[in-house]
């Protein structure tokens, strides 16, 4: 059976530059998303913790995809 090198420390430090940004930008723009749609219906902040929550949804599920090559 084949081992497999261990990855070199520029490919590790890429792959949590991708789980940074897997997890960011969903967030981010579900924070956005929610801040916009609280403007357009006058709610303080149900959209925004809304959008926060399907951010961080999507980012968890898009690091496990990420991720799951390796389990």
């Amino acid at each position: 059976m084949n081992k497999k090198p261990p990855p070199s420390v520029w490919g590790s430090l890429a792959l949590m530059g991708q789980l940074g940004f897997t997890i960011a930008i969903p967030l981010a723009l579900g924070a956005w998303g929610g801040s916009y749609l609280d403007g357009l219906t006058g709610t303080k902040s149900l959209y925004l913790l809304l959008g926060l929550l399907l951010g961080l949804i999507v980012g968890v599920y898009g690091a496990y995809r990420l991720f799951s090559r390796f389990f």
